[in-house]
């Protein structure tokens, strides 16, 4: 785990916001007995969780594809290339959606704004290194151009069946 104290309480607090504005759609499907809390968020978080990376292209569309997604100081960051539609989206448009689900054992969804984290970039010496850890080799090194997403978000939620599944 990267999270600080601070950070978890941070998270939790996001939690608590998401669901006093979620609509009893989700409420009521997403009960406060589904819930996961911020320690268990990021104790499953930890590696590499396959996530559906959305954006929107410049007439609005929505775009989605599955990337990587590396959980760092509780944010999720995700890779790609530089002549990638996605990182041409997210220039004229920051806002993104990112979800990782399996089945209705675990899903947790964050909605928010894209920072774009080039090698140049002093996050980059936070991030690349986890990075370089799980993979093996820097995501710099795989193609022209790679940079870092991290979505800073405006809401986020997390929900388990079996919430007792996942410890703190």
């Amino acid at each position: 785990m990267f999270e600080t104290d601070a950070e978890i309480d941070e998270l939790d607090a996001l939690f608590a916001r998401t669901y006093a504005h979620a609509n009893p759609h989700l409420t009521g499907i997403v009960k406060p007995e589904r819930r996961l809390n911020a320690h268990q968020v990021v104790r499953y978080l930890q590696g590499t969780k396959h996530v559906a990376f959305a954006t929107v292209n410049q007439r609005g569309e929505p775009r989605v594809a599955p990337l990587d997604g590396v959980f760092i100081h509780g944010r999720f960051t995700v890779s790609t290339g530089g002549k990638a539609a996605r990182l041409r989206h997210l220039r004229a448009n920051g806002a993104c959606s990112a979800a990782h689900m399996d089945g209705d054992v675990v899903g947790i969804v964050v909605h928010g704004h894209a920072t774009i984290i080039g090698r140049d970039d002093p996050a980059a010496g936070e991030i690349e290194p986890v990075w370089r850890e799980i993979y093996g080799s820097s995501p710099f090194e795989w193609g022209e151009g790679v940079v870092f997403m991290r979505i800073v978000p405006t809401s986020m939620w997390a929900y388990a069946f079996h919430p007792e599944n996942f410890p703190e």
